[in-house]
């Protein structure tokens, strides 16, 4: 028999572990003296062995407990179970790794780095799936992916472009400039979507006068005062899309 203190050595984990593991339910001690000195055997050792590469294999202590209680029957489809779950984290980890790749790339390329602006613009690019479901729901599949695939081609650029522009944006809703700049960027801002996928969302939309946009999925860096005073500004300057509709 292996003292507590042996075992831990010899397992490679901590004497706090093997306590853990043990009010858990999930690894009895063969023998406790009546001094209470916890004692463990070479059973001991295989059931540890078991506990680390479940654990290794990302279950939880629940779902270890339940497999050592119920031996083998259940080891092979619970195994075929966890390797999809850890297969959608991988995928789960690439898409963010990709993600912080354009972000890395994109904030290298912008001017000047607001951190709302830059968070809401990684927010969008780790959501592109479920923001492009949400579309998927209320507009036609091809509409959707002319978007996405505009997107998807020049995803740096724009959003580079979009960080500047919202960022001196939000400087002229501080410091008012000239109206003739102030037109400028705001062209500037809804020329990032070309015109004719403006236009034609615009008309699909039409379709849906009650619809509320998920705030949630789709933020945007500007205040609610931003936004409002920004929608005047183009009201008030005669501004759609890029275009002077005067």
């Amino acid at each position: 028999m292996y003292s507590i203190g042996q075992f831990a050595k010899m397992t490679g984990l901590t004497v706090r572990a093997l306590r853990f593991y043990s009010e858990k339910g999930l690894l009895e001690p063969c023998f406790i003296s009546d001094s209470g000195h916890r004692y463990y055997n070479d059973g001991s050792i295989e059931t540890i062995q078991k506990i680390v590469t479940l654990k290794y294999l990302d279950y939880s202590l629940e779902e270890i407990e339940d497999l050592l209680r119920n031996g083998e029957q259940q080891l092979i489809e619970s195994l075929m179970f966890q390797k999809l779950q850890l297969e959608k984290k991988r995928n789960q980890i690439d898409r963010v790794i990709a993600s912080l790749d354009q972000a890395i790339e994109i904030g290298k390329r912008s001017e000047v780095i607001d951190t709302s602006i830059f968070l809401t613009v990684i927010f969008n690019l780790l959501k592109e799936d479920e923001q492009r479901d949400y579309w998927r729901s209320i507009l036609p599949d091809e509409l959707v992916d002319r978007l996405y695939d505009f997107f998807g081609m020049n995803i740096i650029e724009i959003n580079q472009k979009y960080i500047d522009l919202a960022n001196q944006l939000k400087q002229a809703y501080i410091q008012p400039p000239q109206d003739e700049y102030l037109k400028s960027l705001i062209e500037q801002l809804f020329s990032l979507i070309p015109q004719d996928l403006i236009e034609e969302l615009v008309e699909v939309l039409k379709e849906y006068e009650d619809i509320q946009i998920n705030e949630w999925l789709f933020p945007t860096p500007f205040t609610k005062e931003e936004e409002e005073w920004l929608m005047s500004q183009v009201e008030r300057l005669g501004v759609y899309g890029g275009v002077d509709v005067e």
